[in-house]
């Protein structure tokens, strides 16, 4: 009786613990997985498991957590999940401008969040049509042409780790000449130009100098892993920055014994994040924050001291912070190398080093300390980009340093500020065989900071301080500015372009790396670039000649596609952004007549931006050498065409924006971002995928022929077409908008039969 009485009374004084008001912390169930209780103050966080792992915990991967709740996905539960299939962190809510000089390093793409008032950053048209809402169905089906036919595209990510399906299906695997064997000469060092901890290995072979610094340097800082492991993350990492001279210059410096710690743990913080997300180890994410740490330990204790390696050291741990999603500390590290190339002191003479001795008609060693601070330069004008900001311009040209007029005559610098960048890949040469004003990397950067004035007046129009009619009257100005400085350039650069493209049309199209005698007698008679082809044999090859890859076309030449498309990409990024704010009421004449100018520019620079591609990628340079930015140049280009086939009433003209679209995809699918790459096909077959995207008979009929019987659209739609002109399975065509299905339809036996279960679990 006693007992009766008294559990009714401890029932009661609990449910008036509850509706107290008092604040006492109630027990909420975990917002992710709804399983385990935890105290909060009202609200509803992650239980501990959940929250002390970036992925979800074990409950909510299963299936039984989406048969019990299966409409669970709401916009932030998609959010995190692209973001975990990216490997990035959710820190980044603001879309980035990139108006970036090519990052030749490959780099992992950021996902970004999605903005719908925001209709000018790069995935906004594409990523942010795959946001979850909240009405996407679990389904359980794992035929992707069916479950396109719902028009709904179900959030199969959930339970992913970081990076899995890059270490698993990465599109592009690294160039046979990542493992080419090359002997490495004998280079004179500067003793007085040595770091005190790698001394001690000078004296030894040119084979054993690397392997002997880096077990030094993984000694004295912890990193728990071989010298064979690191060199060969090293070796493959870079192995697509053949152009870029901050590659070339760590290589020599570290063969040669004049490398400091600080440029050795920047370089290996980003060569294991590559090997990270391609290879997925054991132990990678540990070793790579332990190298990035160690770097910035060694930069705030202030023992580095200013020079164009230390530079460039900088620009790797900025572009570390781009790649893990944290743009404030790529601000802060690209504030650092600028900072620390103002701090050179050149031939006696402080920046901007005008009063400088200029030795000869080629001064490589100036040559080099130029294209290091436009290279930090651009990297601040980044990073401002990435977070709104405004960014640095000169208030005169005095004030900054000159642009560099030569290119491959710096790779052979002589020691600058206390580092050296030595004779890398060429000999020295007596004079440089370069023309005046035919830099190409310098036409990048003018290109960049012609760019920064229509970045800073959007940046002005979207606070409010500049009505959208003074931006519509500056492009007008800016547009003339720009075919100015467009027809200024060098009259070779159009011979060269011109040689290139009609030795593109001489290639088949299946087989773009087929030599033939014809091509090669061409290119020894008619080549007009001064770099030197690399030697036949791996015996005599250079030091660095893994960074090569094997193509038809020189480095001069892939750095003329680079401007090319860097020219095109300019315009097409300004003119998009007038496009975005057209239709305004105040001033509707000016609006329209701004839309049909830039409607009309960004056509035309998408079209100039695709016959580059397509020539130099025939040519067997890949479009993904010129580095992370080529992703959202082709997101705009995509989006441009996929505009023109409906605007225009011309089917020849439909048939040609079909073809072009097509074979911007083709580049888009052989990226190694190939997860940005899914995300934007995918939205552009979501965006396309109600019946109703027809194109008339006579358009069609200009279309290549392919079996597309069971395509789940009808014959002539937009979607059945493009299959047709990539000469793509409908099965495969559709695979590719999932990864998760992409992964589960393109399985091979070389998959785990551990993560071909763990997919199959994700599927059921």
């Amino acid at each position: 009786m006693d007992d009766a009485q008294q559990r009714p009374a401890q029932s009661s004084k609990r449910s008036v613990t509850k509706s107290n008001g008092r604040g006492i912390p109630l027990l909420r169930s975990c917002e992710r997985c709804r399983r385990r209780k935890q105290r909060c103050d009202g609200d509803q966080p992650a239980c501990g498991r959940c929250a002390g792992q970036r992925a979800e915990c074990k409950y909510r991967q299963s299936g039984r957590f989406r048969k019990r709740y299966p409409t669970t996905n709401k916009r932030a539960s998609a959010i995190e999940a692209a973001t975990t299939l990216s490997g990035m962190s959710t820190a980044i809510t603001t879309p980035a401008i990139m108006f970036q000089v090519p990052e030749l390093s490959p780099s992992s793409p950021m996902f970004l969040g999605s903005r719908a008032e925001t209709t000018i950053s790069p995935e906004s048209r594409c990523m942010s049509s795959l946001i979850n809402d909240g009405t996407m169905p679990m389904l359980g089906l794992i035929d992707p042409v069916e479950i396109l036919k719902t028009r709904d595209l179900p959030d199969l990510t959930q339970g992913l780790p970081d990076g899995i399906l890059q270490r698993m299906w990465a599109l592009q695997q690294p160039s046979a000449a990542a493992n080419s064997d090359c002997a490495l000469p004998d280079l004179a060092p500067n003793l007085g130009l040595l770091d005190p901890h790698n001394s001690a290995f000078i004296a030894g072979s040119p084979q054993h100098k690397v392997p002997a610094a880096l077990v030094s340097v993984a000694q004295r800082y912890g990193l728990p892993s071989g010298v064979e492991r690191l060199l060969a993350m090293l070796r493959t990492s870079f192995v697509d920055s053949g152009m870029k001279i901050r590659t070339r210059q760590f290589w020599a410096t570290l063969e040669a014994g004049r490398i400091g710690d600080f440029a050795v743990l920047a370089h290996l913080a980003i060569a294991i994040r590559e090997a990270n997300l391609t290879q997925g180890s054991v132990g990678l994410p540990e070793m790579e924050a332990a190298c990035y740490a160690a770097a910035r330990r060694e930069w705030e204790c202030g023992r580095v001291e200013p020079s164009t390696s230390a530079v460039f050291a900088l620009l790797l741990l900025s572009e570390y912070g781009y790649q893990t999603g944290r743009p404030v500390v790529m601000s802060e590290f690209a504030d650092h190398a600028i900072s620390t190339a103002q701090h050179i002191v050149f031939r006696g003479a402080a920046y901007p080093w005008h009063s400088a001795p200029i030795k000869g008609a080629c001064d490589i060693e100036r040559e080099h300390l130029l294209a290091c601070f436009w290279s930090a330069w651009v990297r601040v004008f980044t990073a401002a980009q990435v977070l709104g900001r405004t960014a640095p311009l000169p208030s005169d040209t005095c004030s900054f340093p000159a642009f560099p007029t030569h290119d491959m005559c710096h790779y052979t610098a002589q020691p600058v500020a206390g580092e050296t960048l030595g004779a890398v890949l060429f000999p020295i040469h007596s004079e440089c065989r370069h023309s005046a004003h035919g830099a190409y990397s310098a036409a990048t950067w003018q290109c960049a900071l012609l760019g920064a004035e229509m970045h800073n007046l959007w940046v002005s129009v979207s606070a409010g301080k500049k009505t959208r009619a003074s931006y519509f009257v500056a492009l007008r100005a800016w547009d003339r500015r720009l075919r100015l400085w467009r027809a200024a350039w060098p009259q070779e650069w159009m011979t060269q372009m011109t040689r290139i493209a009609r030795l593109a049309q001489r290639v088949p199209h299946s087989e773009p790396l087929l030599l033939d005698a014809e091509w090669l007698a061409d290119l020894g008679s008619e080549s007009t670039s001064s770099t030197p082809l690399l030697p036949p044999t791996p015996d005599t090859r250079p030091v660095g000649a893994h960074l090569f890859h094997e193509s038809r076309i020189s480095a001069a030449d892939a750095w003329l596609a680079v401007v090319f498309v860097m020219y095109d990409m300019t315009r097409l990024r300004a003119h998009r952004v007038a496009l975005d704010m057209t239709g305004s009421q105040e001033d509707p004449l000016a609006s329209a007549i701004a839309e049909h100018s830039s409607r009309a520019e960004t056509l035309d620079a998408a079209r100039g931006v695709q016959n580059v591609l397509d020539a130099v990628q025939r040519l067997g340079f890949p479009p993904e050498r010129m580095g992370i930015w080529i992703v959202f140049v082709l997101e705009q280009a995509i989006d441009i065409h996929c505009t023109c086939i409906f605007q225009s009433a011309d089917p020849l003209a439909q048939a040609d924006a079909l073809q072009r679209l097509a074979a911007l995809l083709r580049h888009l699918l052989a990226l190694k971002h190939w997860t940005a790459a899914l995300y934007i096909f995918a939205a552009l077959v979501k965006r396309h995928v109600e019946p109703s995207w027809l194109l008339s008979t006579q358009a069609a009929s200009n279309v290549p022929l392919w079996n597309t019987a069971t395509s789940p659209w009808p014959p002539t739609h937009v979607l059945t077409l493009l299959m047709r002109a990539m000469r793509m399975d409908p099965r495969q065509f559709c695979a590719y908008t999932m990864p998760v299905v992409y992964a589960s339809v393109m399985s091979t036996p070389v998959m785990p039969q551990s993560m071909r279960m763990r997919i199959a679990s994700l599927l059921s």
